[in-house]
């Protein structure tokens, strides 16, 4: 497989592995295959940024999980850039969450910011950064994925 289809495959696990049926729960062991074990995971939100490794942001999720917050959560990809070199790749990843994955509506709808290393046969998630859209943090796909370069 060439690195261009591994970092697909790499993204399409990794939202695989946070979404979860109805009286479910993430697939934590996926999550491992999946992120690095050095993986940081940053969520913003409007009380302030969340800071988690692995085992936390397990920790946060399950307690999420007993309190009802959440009962199923599907997190689909709906636009993507991606810029690689070498054993780095970044993917500005544009996605929406559901109920299911049938559902009409969206719940949210967010960037995930998305550092990948390669590990020589695969790409391993290294660090993810998300916000979700919202009053004053409008969502504009246009906006968001207009190709600019700027060189200093």
């Amino acid at each position: 497989m060439n690195r261009a289809d591994a970092l697909d495959k790499t993204l399409r696990q990794m939202y695989a592995v946070i979404s979860f049926p109805e009286g479910g729960e993430p697939d934590w062991e996926g999550m491992k295959a999946v992120f690095h074990p050095q993986a940081q995971l940053t969520r913003v939100t409007p009380e302030g940024i969340d800071h988690f490794d692995l085992q936390s942001f397990q920790a946060m999720a399950t307690e999420m999980l007993d309190r009802g917050v959440y009962t199923a959560f599907f997190e689909q990809e709906i636009a993507r850039r991606e810029h690689t070199f070498g054993s780095l790749a970044h993917v500005l990843s544009a996605y929406e969450t559901k109920r299911s994955p049938e559902a009409a509506s969206c719940l949210a709808r967010g960037v995930n910011s998305i550092q990948l290393l390669w590990e020589g046969a695969s790409w391993r998630v290294l660090s993810l950064l998300w916000d979700e859209a919202m009053p004053g943090n409008p969502f504009d796909l246009k906006q968001l994925f207009a190709a600019e370069v700027s060189c200093g």
